[in-house]
């Protein structure tokens, strides 16, 4: 009797100390958004689930190459008097969020659409290099944002390029966003008609998906 006492009193303890880890564990989620700044989701800050998020590698100006050097030389960034490198930050994120490509993509819309599709196709050989080099730390979840088109002209382009990179995104088993689904050509979420730049309602769109798809971490 005392044997089987001491038994169901382990297991209890046992289930108990899983259950304590479990829920603790859910509530110290740690999320990172890197690429351009269509990658930050302002809501996750105030998730009671994310302990920590990050955004210092998410930068409106960068490009695919910006960011595949950043982690392809492990930089290195000063916060809080401490160094800080991208690897690092990877390695302890529970979640991924990344965003990279636009400025690539109307960077070559808007000067020269010579040999178009040559250049997308370089675009992802590049883009797959930074995925390879994210899979090498284990992650909860990696979110790919696609790419939008702000004009009604050349969308067989973006067609090609989120084909393209959500094939890519589905080798790595990580979760692949549309965004021209939401965004072609709809310009009460631009902050310039011109320009593919977000206002806020466009910001409150991309902020709703993320915290959707996080609900479950």
């Amino acid at each position: 009797m005392k044997k089987i006492i001491l038994i169901l009193f382990l297991f209890i303890l046992c289930y108990s100390c899983y259950y304590i880890y479990h829920i603790t564990e859910n509530n110290n989620l740690e999320v990172i958004s890197i690429g351009d700044n269509i990658s930050i989701c302002n809501k996750l800050s105030n998730n009671k689930k994310i302990s920590k998020y990050n955004t210092d590698f998410a930068n409106k100006d960068y490009q695919i190459k910006d960011i595949l050097n950043i982690i392809k030389y492990n930089q290195e960034i000063i916060k809080d008097n401490k160094s800080i490198s991208i690897h690092l930050l990877l390695k302890k994120s529970d979640i991924v969020i990344i965003s990279i490509g636009m400025n690539d993509i109307y960077y070559k819309l808007n000067n020269d659409t010579k040999e178009i599709y040559t250049y997308i196709n370089s675009m992802i050989n590049d883009y797959e290099l930074i995925l390879n080099e994210i899979s090498k730390y284990d992650y909860k979840e990696v979110i790919v944002l696609g790419y939008y088109n702000i004009t009604k002209e050349k969308n067989d382009i973006f067609t090609y390029t989120n084909y393209k990179l959500e094939k890519l995104a589905t080798k790595h088993k990580y979760t692949f966003i549309n965004l021209n689904n939401i965004f072609y050509n709809n310009k009460n979420y631009y902050e310039k008609n011109n320009n593919y730049n977000l206002n806020n309602k466009g910001k409150i769109e991309i902020n709703n998906i993320l915290v959707e798809k996080l609900k479950n971490y």
